[in-house]
């Protein structure tokens, strides 16, 4: 009697000691899911933006990397001018020129962090170089050089936009299209402006200091 007894006592014992180890695993399971879904979400994020990457040209990578460099030089530069200028012309393009490139600057860090893309946060050496030279000129040297290189920066990137506006990504496609258009018309300013900057050649006898003028054979 006392032997069924004990096997009793036993067995239930043993279901107790089940049911409990069947409970600590559920609340394992649960556990480790939560933790599973977290890596899982971050993982997804990392793969998105490689493969968003992945999908570019390197002629595609290359022109977000170059309007970026592109967009920084012209708002830097346009801060730099209406500092130094007296010319209400030229300052007034420089403002211009802050205010579009500071709004192409925004979209196109967008696309980018779509895109997986990390911009440059500061401006190459070469870039850096430029500004330094310029912040030694002064009056008419300072409007001249400023505007000389307006123009030729609006030719390099109006061909840089025009070859990007043909890209398979829409994004890419579609900022290149709409900023070129400015681009265009800025640039036609620009030309403009710099005539007007331009010293005009001193008349042929005055290059010859040393000769007197009423000198009559």
């Amino acid at each position: 009697m006392n032997t069924i007894k004990n096997l009793a006592l036993m067995a239930g014992i043993a279901i107790s000691l089940e049911a409990c180890h069947s409970s600590s695993s559920k609340q394992q399971t649960g556990t480790t899911t939560v933790a599973g879904d977290t890596t899982i979400t971050d993982s997804t994020s990392k793969v998105r933006a490689r493969s968003a990457t992945g999908r570019l040209k390197p002629e595609e990578t290359a022109f977000i990397q170059q309007a970026a460099v592109g967009g920084m030089m012209e708002v830097e530069l346009g801060n730099l001018t209406t500092q130094k200028t007296k010319n209400p012309k030229i300052k007034s393009f420089a403002q211009q020129m802050i205010t579009d490139h500071t709004k192409a600057n925004t979209e196109l860090q967008s696309i980018a962090v779509d895109l997986g893309i990390k911009l440059p946060g500061a401006l190459p050496a070469k870039e850096q170089s430029n500004l330094a030279a310029m912040r030694q000129m002064q009056n008419q040297e300072y409007d001249q050089n400023y505007m000389d290189m307006m123009v030729q920066d609006h030719a390099k990137t109006i061909d840089l936009f025009n070859a990007a506006s043909k890209f398979k990504n829409p994004q890419l496609s579609a900022f290149a299209t709409k900023t070129l258009s400015v681009l265009l018309m800025r640039n036609k300013m620009a030309i403009a402006i710099d005539s007007l900057t331009k010293v005009k050649p001193a008349g042929k006898g005055d290059d010859l200091p040393n000769v007197d003028k009423n000198h009559k054979n």
